[in-house]
């Protein structure tokens, strides 16, 4: 029998009720649960957790079902369901837990703070604005004051963190699968792990294996499945028990799962807001032909998409995998989605929204990053060898006629966007950055020749 995993046991980790009291007629349809998430303690070291029920006062007058929608947008996990303690609640090691406004009030605050801590700052914005309604009822005109200056705050920090250059990052996701009898109830079961943003998938392959390492016993070894491919039985040793250990990103509630491109954008600065996860994803590459990797003509994309049983931030750092999904990428699909990926780059940069003219140093530094890793000499082989897989002689015969028409308008819109970003970079730089530009135009021009040679129409059209 397994021990249990101190601090990851999914299976034991409790959710423990804080109080209900009903509300009412009008909401009593309505559930009564407020789910305040993970917040972060020690700065990102570990989560802890804040779950409680919320108080919608019988005559206060202070909370209506629009309150309770909002925040079920921040919480999905509140319940549409009324329970029948919901009166009081008499929670073991706990004591009463019944809920007054005031009460309820003193858990948002310190809500706050601590989201406030996380950089959660959506977080804060909505929770400050059920506090709100409290002191409005009250005419408590300070404190009033005061949540409408701490609002000022954090839309300023939230405005601070969509401008950044650097996406910002709130924590890391992994996909963990446990495949070994000696797992017990976690044989053949999948995990999402959620864990501070500094970690790596090293380290949590570090950590997990040092768990799980003391859990053999003589007739059990441990390994480390690195790669993401999916696991067959047939290929399991017997005495061997596995973990797959796979970086996953969360998937964002209005996300084209089907777009071609790669997802380096799709967290971007333009999409920070309240960040509520039940869906992960992660892309393998393969090839028809048994192999694990080729060359772009035979590469293709396994996008597997992951459903978990509840969301993050949770009561826990692990969430059960309910369900899983994948679709496949050809080969032209993934040139093409590479293609529009860089596209997307270049064009975010250049309609990203600027506050003030202090905000012209980053964008510079930001578009020069991009525009060297798209026309520079030394690494535009990337768009070169997608015409040399697919454009050049017989593998052109190959593709279907629209697969073609795509490819080819992606070139082109490619080469047009880098053409006006090099003229948009000539408008920021000053005399120092001259050569570094001339380099730019020098690879663009080059790179525009060498495209010619498989898209004639490509001098014309720029």
């Amino acid at each position: 029998m397994v021990k249990k995993e101190t601090g990851l046991d999914f299976e034991n980790s409790s959710v423990k009720k804080v109080g209900e009291v009903m509300s009412g007629d009008e909401l009593r349809r309505f559930g009564t649960q407020w789910v305040s998430q993970f917040v972060d303690w020690n700065r990102w070291e570990r989560w802890k957790v804040m779950r409680w029920k919320a108080l919608v006062a019988r005559n206060d007058g202070v909370w209506s079902k629009d309150h309770v929608a909002a925040l079920r947008k921040i919480c999905p996990m509140v319940s549409n369901e009324i329970t029948s303690e919901a009166s009081a609640a008499e929670v073991e090691g706990y004591g009463a837990s019944k809920l007054t406004v005031d009460s309820a009030v003193k858990y948002l605050q310190l809500a706050n703070k601590l989201f406030s801590q996380a950089e959660l700052f959506h977080f804060c914005a909505s929770i400050l604005e059920l506090v709100i309604p409290v002191s409005k009822s009250r005419r408590a005109y300070g404190q009033l004051a005061k949540c409408h200056t701490l609002l000022t705050n954090i839309y300023e920090s939230i405005l601070e963190q969509e401008s950044s250059p650097i996406p910002f990052t709130d924590a890391t996701y992994y996909r963990v699968g446990f495949y070994g009898d000696r797992f017990g109830k976690l044989d053949k079961k999948e995990y999402v792990y959620r864990e501070p943003r500094d970690v790596r998938l090293g380290d949590i392959m570090e950590k997990l294996s040092h768990i799980y390492e003391s859990r053999m016993d003589g007739n059990h070894t441990l390994r480390i499945i690195q790669d993401s491919r999916q696991v067959k039985a047939e290929e399991l040793q017997p005495g061997v028990c596995y973990l797959q250990i796979t970086a996953v990103d969360p998937v964002m509630e209005d996300e084209d799962l089907g777009s071609r491109r790669e997802r380096i954008f799709s967290l971007s600065t333009g999409s920070v807001r309240a960040r509520v996860f039940d869906r992960f994803l992660f892309d393998t590459p393969f090839t028809k032909n048994g192999k694990n990797q080729g060359g772009l003509e035979d590469q293709w994309k396994r996008r597997t998409v992951l459903q978990t049983e509840g969301s993050f931030p949770a009561l826990v750092n692990r969430l059960l995998v309910i369900k899983s999904e994948s679709l496949e990428f050809s080969p032209v699909e993934n040139a093409i989605g590479m293609i529009e990926t860089r596209t997307a780059a270049l064009r975010n940069e250049l309609e990203e929204p600027r506050s003030s003219e202090g905000d012209q140093l980053p964008r510079l530094q930001s578009l020069q990053r991009i525009l060297q890793g798209s026309v520079a000499v030394q690494v535009n082989s990337g768009v070169l060898s997608v015409c040399t897989a697919f454009l050049s002689g017989e593998p052109a015969t190959r593709l279907r006629s629209q697969e073609l028409q795509q490819l080819i308008a992606a070139l082109l819109e490619f080469m047009a966007v880098c053409k006006r970003a090099i003229r948009v970079h000539f408008r920021l730089i000053g005399d120092e950055d001259q050569d570094f530009h001339t380099q730019l135009v020098n690879g663009f021009q080059s790179l525009t020749a060498e495209l010619s040679h498989y898209i004639p129409a490509i001098l014309s059209e720029l």
